[in-house]
């Protein structure tokens, strides 16, 4: 690869200081951040590195979008760019609502299809090199390493597409221009394709036989009751159209099955009036909409 990218360069200096001055914080992971790249302001490019002949740590956790990823030697914890996969676990609660708004499903499916993602990227990754491109951008981990944002490409293949591809990622979150690679805004666009091609495929989380869809009023909560998902709370007076799910948007006067997973597909929205991407809804449309629907600010 080209672009002015960094490959596998250390910063030996402050790793020794790191491991000296303080072993503690050697201990707890922090020692991955020597690996962070000083950023040239000139050259945006430069805060890009490329990490080749990675392996996945299989003794450790995976998620469908954040896994250990042995490079050299070294450990690292990297969660993908542009996509998050369905959780695992049902702890963070406003996250698996959000998760199961999306997809139309309830949300105590939210786990079931979270590990049926994080099979799917243990899958794709065990026994295989792969490449990691990044930039060394926190992504908040909750476990003792650092965890990184990160692009993986794996025969050629980019990882984040082929979740959306295999309907086991909704497209959100961190976007990012790599170096020879398409211009985030464009690889929206295929992500955009493979959803929609998933939804019309029936493929995993958009299986409606294996996850059924959740009813538009209320659905299971996490703890098991019928409770109002959030997407319902939050607009019991207008739909939002980020989160709303598969049956609010058909509640919507003129928006049947076909507009419903447009709107979905052609997610996220920045107002009302960027509905007119959406094939099939016009001016008209929108004008009627409008009094309905509303946009929060985008944001995770």
């Amino acid at each position: 690869m080209t672009g002015g990218l960094k490959r596998d360069r250390r910063c030996s200096y402050i790793a020794r200081i790191t491991c000296v001055v303080f072993p503690a914080l050697a201990v707890s992971g922090l020692l991955n951040l020597a690996a962070q790249q000083k950023a040239d302001p000139l050259d945006p490019a430069s805060q890009w590195e490329v990490l080749e002949g990675c392996q996945l740590r299989t003794n450790a956790t995976v998620d469908g979008d954040s896994f250990h990823v042995m490079h050299k030697g070294r450990e690292y914890v990297f969660r993908l760019y542009f996509v998050d996969a369905p959780e695992t676990d049902l702890v963070q609660r406003d996250r698996v609502e959000d998760q199961a708004a999306y997809f139309g499903i309830a949300t105590n499916e939210i786990a079931r299809a979270g590990r049926l993602a994080a099979k799917f990227t243990r899958e794709r990754l065990s026994g295989h090199e792969f490449t990691v491109i990044t930039r060394w951008q926190n992504a908040m981990g909750r476990g003792t390493l650092a965890r990184f944002y990160g692009v993986v490409l794996v025969a050629g293949q980019n990882l984040a597409e082929e979740l959306v591809a295999h309907g086991l990622a909704r497209i959100y979150g961190l976007r990012a221009n790599w170096p020879d690679g398409p211009r985030s805004t464009m690889f929206i666009n295929q992500l955009k394709n493979r959803e929609l091609a998933a939804r019309e495929q029936k493929r995993g989380v958009w299986d409606e036989k294996q996850f059924p869809r959740a009813k538009a009023s209320t659905g299971p909560g996490i703890d098991g009751t019928n409770q109002p998902t959030k997407a319902v709370q939050r607009g019991a007076a207008r739909v939002e159209l980020n989160s709303a799910s598969f049956e609010e948007l058909q509640m919507l006067p003129g928006i049947g099955p076909k507009l419903a997973e447009r709107i979905q597909a052609h997610r996220p929205f920045k107002s009302v009036e960027d509905l007119d991407r959406v094939p099939g809804i016009g001016t008209k449309t929108i004008e009627r909409l409008r009094p309905l629907v509303r946009v929060e600010e985008l944001g995770r």
